[in-house]
């Protein structure tokens, strides 16, 4: 594994491991040597943990101190200095949800506009003074793109992103081609920006069912440490009666990923080992993240209308750009006097389609790494996002010739 790709697994797994140690009543370094083979093989083997030659390069500072602590409580051999000794990385967890809607929602506004909407007013403006508008839009457009990538994984908190779906679902893309293919030969406008928007909704549906399924999946693992905590005698008979699992062997499903996965490994521990004090602290922690997830959702759909707002005034804006193109037909000396010329909007009118197509992936990333903490679910928002640039693109070019006959 990369470097890179493990320090984003290890700041992604740092507090779900944390939780898992405080809800195990064994020593953290036993914990990391059972669960580690449920999702944990990455991290450094537990004995080289206690004999200090393992290597912690490469992974985040947060992963650090979880490792460091548990390390230490483990040659202390006292499980009561664990949470003292975590106590820096579980307060920033509660900073993380006070903060973290409230950061988003900004930042989702200076990406989404300096991803779609300032491109498009900049590159209005050079086509109407002179050549280079199609190039230039498609690179600062193809800058955005990476800016909503970046900014997605940079504002979202990582460990409470939607987990990333099997790539074998991206599949589904493939739809597009034949859209694609047939809006050719129907010679439909903008192809290329149709198709993407068709072809996406097989995508879109089946990440969306994933999305939801995994906060779902949340919701029940809340719901069986709370069942748990709350049992009177023994939680493994609470759970089984109220159906919620058969045998403990069910908690290590691969299905759970993500805090589930830390609320079902620290239920397991606790049904392992014992210690069922420890499943209150547990419930505290998980219910505080489900609420955060939910009520973060809740906010950012209002981000769907800003998409569909800002998708509508770039396809205007290109489309009433485009049309100007008609003041030239009556020779347009006046205009060429006035340095405005017609070279920019030939370009520019020849890549509209790829230009609108690379707004819509824009739009959809940046969108999908506000509300999922995952830029690549921009699959889920493609439809939307491609399919709005679209409709008033093509609706504004029938209006906007109007403006200047």
């Amino acid at each position: 594994m990369s470097l890179s790709l493990t320090w984003i697994r290890s700041e992604a797994d740092a507090v779900p491991l944390a939780l898992i140690m405080l809800s195990s009543p064994q020593l953290p370094l036993t914990t990391l040597r059972e669960v580690r083979r449920h999702g944990f093989d990455y991290l450094p083997d537990p004995e080289d943990l206690a004999l200090g030659s393992a290597r912690l390069d490469g992974y985040s500072e947060r992963m650090r101190r979880v490792l460091e602590a548990a390390v230490e409580v483990q040659r202390s051999g006292s499980r009561s200095a664990l949470e003292e000794r975590l106590r820096d990385v579980l307060s920033e967890l509660r900073t993380t949800l006070d903060t973290a809607d409230y950061n988003i929602s900004n930042l989702y506004s200076l990406v989404s506009t300096f991803t779609s909407t300032v491109p498009a007013t900049i590159v209005a403006t050079l086509a109407l003074v002179g050549g280079g508008a199609g190039a230039a839009a498609l690179t600062l457009i193809s800058v955005g793109l990476v800016l909503a990538f970046i900014s997605g994984v940079v504002i979202f908190p990582w460990e409470f992103g939607t987990p990333t779906p099997p790539l074998r679902t991206y599949l589904a893309l493939l739809a597009a081609l034949p859209v694609a293919l047939l809006a050719y030969l129907l010679h439909a406008p903008q192809p290329l920006t149709l198709s993407l928007a068709v072809g996406s909704v097989p995508a879109a549906v089946l990440h969306l069912h994933w999305s939801r399924r995994e906060l779902k999946s949340l919701e029940r693992a809340r719901e069986m440490v709370r069942v748990a905590s709350r049992a009177v005698v023994n939680p493994f008979h609470s759970l089984v009666r109220e159906g919620l699992i058969q045998d403990p062997e069910d908690l290590l499903k691969p299905e759970w990923k993500g805090f589930a996965r830390a609320a079902t490994l620290g239920l397991w521990q606790v049904l392992l080992h014992g210690g069922y004090e420890n499943l209150h602290k547990l419930e505290e922690y998980t219910s505080q993240i489900l609420e955060f997830v939910k009520r973060l959702r809740s906010k950012t759909r209002v981000f769907m209308v800003y998409t569909l707002i800002e998708a509508g005034i770039v396809g205007a804006i290109y489309a009433v750009v485009l049309a100007t193109s008609a003041l030239f037909a009556g020779g347009g000396e006046w205009l060429s006097r006035a340095g405005i010329s017609s070279a920019g909007l030939l370009e520019l009118q020849q890549l509209i389609d790829p230009v609108l197509a690379l707004t819509s992936l824009t739009l959809a990333a940046a969108t999908a790494g506000a509300r999922e903490g995952r830029p690549h679910l921009l699959t889920i928002y493609l439809p939307i996002t491609a399919g709005a640039v679209w409709l008033f693109y093509t609706a504004a070019s029938a209006l906007a010739p109007s403006l200047f006959g």
